[in-house]
């Protein structure tokens, strides 16, 4: 009798701990399946256009006056085609830079480049007047002597004088940009043809490269309906849709006879925006 109600009591036991194991070991759940990754093709630049706005702090990219104002009825205000806020980037040494601006060039309406490293030392300057471009989308490129440094960003500017006689009377824009060093994008676009350049610069991320070379494909094709939607899914990426029909028109470059190390600030200097600190 002893001995059947102890072996009751031990299968009990064994059945009790049993129990408890079993309860403590984990229910496995099925694992949702991972998706095979797959290198993407290039995109339009349409599907490929990321939120270039997303990043950095507010800069002026419509023209802004000093005192007055520098408006023409019915025009669009002097507009830096970049992102409305975020630092721009490039692979290029002498990058070109993108502007639509509202007024003739005459002496009346003179332009001023200027071009600060992230310490707020002047890199470059130029100004051009009086060469009678007509408004429109114009591309100002850096001279090949100067080399953006890839281990700083810059702050850029442009302005136009308002009135010849009162040269408190100005508006600018400004943004920054940023030299990156690609040996495998570089390699990657060596073995496209150009048409395709701007899709992989869109989806690197790579604005200035990105509105350089869809503006340079409209100009050797404007009549390419291609060309024309690429353009005009670009400038609507960042806000600027508006600006798509405006002309592209030819204007000068900013290369100068003077040396950097020798050029003075500019007049405006004093009336512009520090440059973003050296991250």
């Amino acid at each position: 009798m002893y001995h059947t109600k102890s072996s009751s009591k031990k299968r009990l036991i064994q059945f009790s701990v049993l129990s408890f194991l079993l309860a403590s070991i984990p229910v496995a759940t099925p694992l949702s399946a991972q998706p095979t990754i797959q290198r993407p093709r290039i995109p339009t630049v349409a599907q490929a256009a990321p939120e270039f706005s997303d990043v950095g702090r507010p800069r002026r990219r419509r023209g802004g006056g000093s005192r007055g104002s520098c408006l023409i009825a019915d025009k669009p205000p002097l507009t830096a085609l970049v992102p409305d806020s975020s630092t721009g980037y490039t692979l290029a040494q002498s990058p070109g830079l993108w502007f639509y601006l509202p007024y003739r060039l005459t002496d009346q309406h003179a332009i001023e480049f200027v071009l600060k490293d992230s310490q707020d030392n002047l890199v470059y300057t130029k100004t051009i007047a009086g060469n009678e471009t007509a408004p429109g989308i114009v591309n100002l490129r850096l001279p090949e002597s100067v080399i953006l440094d890839t281990a700083q960003s810059y702050e850029w500017y442009l302005l136009v004088q308002c009135d010849a006689e009162n040269q408190e009377r100005f508006v600018f824009v400004n943004g920054a940009i940023r030299r990156l060093e690609r040996p495998e994008l570089q390699q990657q676009l060596a073995s496209l043809p150009a048409t395709e350049h701007s899709n992989l610069y869109v989806s690197e991320n790579l604005w200035y490269d990105a509105i350089d070379s869809t503006a340079t494909q409209l100009q050797n094709a404007p009549q390419n309906g291609t060309a024309r939607s690429s353009w005009m899914e670009l400038l609507q990426s960042v806000g600027l849709g508006e600006l798509a029909t405006e002309p592209l028109v030819p204007c000068c470059g900013l290369e100068s006879d003077l040396n950097k190390s020798n050029l003075a600030d500019p007049k405006h200097a004093e009336s512009l925006p520090p440059a973003p600190a050296a991250h």
